[in-house]
């Protein structure tokens, strides 16, 4: 992480000991987020976190390099983020930033006491795979672009039809507060919106300007700016995974 120096405590998995890290399943009132700051899932927890002001601290795993001892005393998935909270476990990128919410923040961000606003919300994870992005980056695959394309297509759908009501309150999905629905997809709108312009020469808001806006939003929030490393890095770190480029 030398060009990236985290705000909130962190400290690498490799830096603990067997006995320190068996004491995490104990329960000692500490928040641990078991996170990495390249991985998109990872950034939607993280940001969650610093959004909801919970008073976490990061175990930091690589995910080069993931250690056994990770998935034996903790994820058995071998996946990043994983939340221990005063000893109990908490599995899933969407479902830590759920529980997140819920407990330090009301249920503000997922719109928990208002059913329609979630739906909404809901609806944008659900037409949001990311599987498109990854596949046509790496293989420029004509068949993953249209996918791509035809995925924001849809989330402009849904920002600018579904959520009309709420395009002259602000410029995200509910108009001037973030939701969910930022939070799930844009850790990857931030990856892909860089390494397709890089790699494939894709706008990927060229015909998505409402999408674009709400992406402008969050970028533009000090509370995500702690939670990514530049640009660049991501490029660098893909350009081995890149085939067929032109």
């Amino acid at each position: 992480m030398a060009d990236f120096q985290p705000t909130y405590p962190s400290t690498d998995f490799a830096n603990y000991s067997n006995e320190e890290l068996d004491a995490f399943h104990k329960e000692d009132g500490k928040l641990r987020l078991f996170n990495n700051i390249s991985c998109p899932f990872g950034q939607r927890a993280l940001w969650t976190a610093i959004e909801v002001n919970a008073p976490f601290e990061v175990v930091e795993v690589s995910l080069a390099n993931m250690p056994d001892s990770y998935a034996e005393k903790f994820n058995r998935y071998w996946t990043v983020p994983y939340l221990l909270d005063n000893g109990f476990p908490v599995y899933e990128s969407a479902i830590v930033a759920q529980y997140l919410d819920a407990k330090y923040n009301n249920g503000a961000l997922f719109r928990r006491d208002d059913p329609k606003a979630s739906s909404l919300a809901q609806l944008v994870v659900a037409k949001f795979e990311a599987r498109p992005f990854y596949v046509y980056t790496s293989s420029g695959d004509e068949k993953a672009k249209e996918e791509v394309l035809e995925t924001v297509k849809e989330l402009e759908t849904i920002y600018s039809q579904n959520a009309k009501i709420y395009r002259s309150q602000g410029p995200y999905l509910l108009g001037a507060e973030l939701s969910s629905a930022e939070i799930i997809i844009s850790p990857f709108l931030y990856r892909f919106e860089a390494l397709l312009s890089h790699y494939r020469k894709l706008d990927i808001f060229a015909e998505a300007p409402v999408l674009k806006a709400a992406f402008e939003a969050v970028k533009a929030r000090p509370t995500f700016q702690r939670t990514i490393r530049p640009t660049s890095y991501h490029i660098e770190q893909y350009a081995s995974r890149v085939k067929n480029v032109d």
